[in-house]
């Protein structure tokens, strides 16, 4: 190698996380000031730049503490409705010698020996899942990848560990509570059956408005939940938890969708060639299915902003007499039909001139403004300025309807669209090489097969060979797939965690109903008609519903925004309410909560009057 030659060296860093880093080191020992990272392998290794990885962060800490703050509930309530039910056999165990502390190690041990069985289980289950999750994602996205490559499951045991700790913890905290209330019970009450219910006759006291229009069994349902808070605390609490869980993670799949096509929602365009000139452009625009197409050029040229400028403009550009403006030059098919949209004749374009000039100011305060940033009319003639050379032309209307390429692009001075014929008719020159060729822009029905063939072109044409073509219609529906593989997570997690607090539903109405049986019995006994009794049941289930909704949505639609605000650390695009899971939540809850008391009245009902009455309930 001689001495001024330049070499291209390749690097596989260890540590890909600190690329930056790494290659800013480089450049200040080496003095190479162009590094060129490669950013599809960087993405493979989980490497993404700064906003993307706060917002994936921030609703991975969200999920998390949902997850967390719901098992520990769910293993909770479910060792608290067993103590209940074994209270009686806890207060004989003391009567015949148990002390405290042997009752508090039988409920924790009751606790560990699940765990044993449901902890190794749980992992089994666990890695088997992921599997077979991997396959689908594998084939949801495979034209994704680079051929051959998919996604393989790797057995980590760090994780393997956290799950075993984390869930030995919570099983030994969800137990502890009531392995200590369990010890405390006096033995007569616990076999007499009522230290659940201690209260004053005044807070049975129920508004005069219930009996008027539900009547005495109305009354009785509002005297119940009353009376027996803790059981109704936790079934309402159970019901909340599966309310809100559904309704905060939905919003991710919501807002995930709506990212997914907010960008590509107004481009009037679907592919774009990249690297071409406009000969080649032109020759690819005759293609079969290419149904409208569009090129320009750009320039930057300087205006006097001081002249010019609105009290918006002098805001959003400051204090300065000169400044730059975008001259977009067009091909003139495509801006004939652009001037036709916005009302010009066609006939007329050669000295068409169409200035857009709205800007977004972003303000203190997160807000954003969107305003017309010059005093420029439709009809004014303006003076611009082109290496010192100064050009004047009428502005034909100003608009805020953007051409095809310039859909969503703000510039903060302004841009002037024009066609190529305007140069020479107006300006008297042609493009030249101070001009930038943009990318060909086109719309196409049978995108897929006009991106086939222009692939199979850039493979066997060699002055094709430096082109690139990109399908919007592809990426939208890869990111689609991708939304529909996170759906599959979130949905199974959102599945499981709703199974667990149905079955926590269910079991505590139906111990609930069943302990209250003899109560029922008594009821009946003393004239309560069947219709009357079935009334008041599905008061309470009303009444529960109700409670749980009101709470569980509120708690809801508030997880619902703290997502939207992770989103909006990258993408803001306004909150707007989950107004149909909320809908699901509703009808979800009332059905539920409407199957689990059908199937305890049917219980009960069976039941003989005198038979429940004098049986002991253990």
């Amino acid at each position: 190698m001689r001495g001024g030659d330049t070499v291209n060296v390749s690097a596989l860093y260890k540590n890909p996380k600190e690329y930056e880093e790494i290659n800013k080191n480089i450049s200040n020992s080496t003095g190479v000031e162009k590094n060129i990272s490669n950013t599809d392998l960087l993405r493979y290794q989980g490497v993404l730049n700064d906003a993307t990885l706060q917002v994936l962060y921030t609703i991975g800490t969200i999920v998390i503490v949902i997850i967390v703050i719901s098992s520990v509930f769910v293993i909770r309530n479910s060792f608290s409705i067993s103590v209940s039910e074994k209270n009686r056999q806890y207060g004989m165990l003391a009567s015949v010698g148990a002390t405290s502390k042997q009752i508090k190690k039988n409920v924790l041990f009751e606790g560990l020996s699940i765990g044993l069985i449901a902890i190794p289980l749980g992992i089994l289950l666990g890695i088997v899942a992921i599997m077979i999750l991997l396959q689908v994602v594998n084939y949801l996205l495979s034209d994704m990848f680079v051929a051959g490559l998919n996604l393989e499951y790797s057995i980590s045991i760090i994780p393997i560990i956290a799950s075993i700790i984390i869930s030995l913890i919570t099983i030994y905290l969800s137990c502890l509570i009531p392995a200590i209330r369990a010890s405390k019970i006096s033995p007569i009450e616990s076999i007499r059956g009522n230290n659940d219910i201690k209260l004053k006759p005044r807070k049975i006291k129920t508004p005069k408005f219930i009996k008027k229009v539900f009547g005495i069994g109305g009354v009785i349902a509002s005297k119940n939940l009353k009376r027996s808070k803790k059981k109704y605390r936790t079934t309402v609490i159970s019901i909340v938890v599966s309310i809100f869980i559904f309704i905060s993670l939905s919003s991710i799949l919501t807002l995930g969708t709506k990212v997914t096509t907010l960008y590509y929602t107004d481009f009037k365009f679907n592919m774009f060639v990249s690297g071409g000139d406009k000969t080649i452009y032109e020759e690819i625009a005759k293609l079969d299915n290419v149904d409208n197409y569009a090129y320009f050029y750009e320039k930057g040229l300087d205006i006097n902003f001081e002249k010019y400028s609105s009290e918006f403009g002098k805001q959003v550009l400051g204090d300065i007499e000169n400044g730059g403006i975008l001259l977009a030059v067009y091909n003139n098919e495509y801006f004939k039909q652009y001037i036709k949209e916005l009302g010009i004749s066609e006939e007329n374009y050669k000295k068409a001139a169409i200035l857009i000039d709205d800007v977004i100011l972003y303000n203190a305060d997160n807000t954003r403004t969107v305003d017309r940033i010059y005093n420029i009319q439709s009809g004014d003639e303006i003076t611009i300025t082109d290496s010192s050379k100064e050009k004047s032309f009428v502005i034909t209307k100003t608009t805020t309807e953007r051409p095809m390429g310039l859909e969503n692009t703000y510039y903060d001075s302004g841009i002037i669209v024009v066609s190529q014929d305007f140069l020479e008719e107006v300006f008297g020159e042609k493009v030249d090489e101070s001009y930038i060729l943009d990318d060909l822009l086109i719309y196409s029905e049978e995108d897929e097969t006009l991106e086939n063939t222009i692939n199979d072109l850039i493979k066997q044409n060699e002055n094709y060979s430096e082109l690139a073509v990109y399908n919007y219609n592809t990426a939208v529906e890869q990111q689609k797939r991708i939304i529909l593989v996170v759906a599959i997570f979130l949905y199974g997690f959102i599945t499981v965690i709703s199974l667990i607090g149905v079955t926590n539903i269910f079991n505590t109405i139906t111990t609930n109903m069943i302990l209250r049986s003899k109560e029922f019995a008594m009821l009946k006994s003393i004239g309560m008609t069947k219709k009357e009794f079935n009334r008041m049941i599905r008061l309470e289930s009303i009444m529960y519903g109700l409670k749980a909704l009101i709470i569980g949505i509120p708690l809801g639609i508030l997880g619902s925004y703290f997502i939207y605000k992770a989103f909006a650390l990258d993408t803001d695009f306004g909150y707007s309410l989950p107004i149909v899971p909320i809908i699901i939540s509703i009808v979800f809850v009332f059905i539920i909560v409407g199957i689990t008391m059908k199937y305890s009245l049917n219980k009960i009902n069976k039941q003989n009057i005198i038979e429940t009455i004098r049986k002991d309930n253990i």
